[in-house]
């Protein structure tokens, strides 16, 4: 078996060619972004006051998530043991199936100048997932609105916490994060959150 790549080789390999250069400098790195970033400029703000993007951008952005939120919905059940409601449940279940093995199949069978590759596809998924399930898990959190849509966060308006659930799953689909442990990952970071609640 090939050994699988770093993500961020990855990333320029599947989704770097899918900015322009406008999209590039507002990212702000070259490749896969930190899992958490602090920015204090977003304290306070809502969903719509934090994104870059005007109303139409925004509703677009949503749109994508949403549709890929709803592609997971139904294209997981077909090889994983999962039902009932997207949760933490179907991000372990996600999480433990795809091995390296299975994670090398992907990459192998997945053509990066094809939009629709199943590479990009399954982190999408991944990522889009990821986000709903934060968001059930701490209401406070809004999605922090981006172009690329996979450039999306969510977004702690209390802390100025910005996590890149999108690029967590980039990691996931990767010789850097393969073994991470998503669904404890994800607990521990509503965890993080929870203890700024009362504060």
């Amino acid at each position: 078996m090939a050994a699988l790549l770093h993500c961020d080789e990855l990333f320029l390999q599947f989704f770097d060619h899918w900015y322009d250069d406008k999209d590039r400098k507002r990212k702000g790195f070259k490749a896969t972004r930190p899992d958490f970033l602090q920015t204090p400029s977003l304290i306070g703000l809502s969903q719509r006051e934090a994104s870059p993007l005007d109303d139409e951008g925004q509703n677009q952005v949503l749109h994508r998530i949403e549709t890929m939120v709803e592609a997971a919905r139904n294209d997981w059940p077909g090889y994983l043991d999962v039902s009932g409601e997207l949760n933490l449940d179907w991000i372990d279940s996600f999480d433990r199936y795809y091995n390296k093995g299975k994670i090398a199949g992907v990459i192998k069978r997945s053509n990066p100048e094809d939009f629709s590759n199943d590479y990009v596809v399954l982190c999408c998924e991944f990522g889009a997932a990821l986000g709903y399930v934060m968001l059930s898990m701490q209401s406070r959190l809004a999605w922090h609105l981006e172009w690329p849509y996979w450039e999306s966060a969510l977004l702690d308006p209390k802390t100025g916490t910005v996590i890149p659930v999108f690029h967590w799953a980039i990691k996931k689909m990767s010789n850097y994060g393969w073994d991470d442990g998503f669904a404890k990952k994800t607990e521990a970071c509503i965890q993080l959150l929870d203890k700024h609640e009362g504060q």
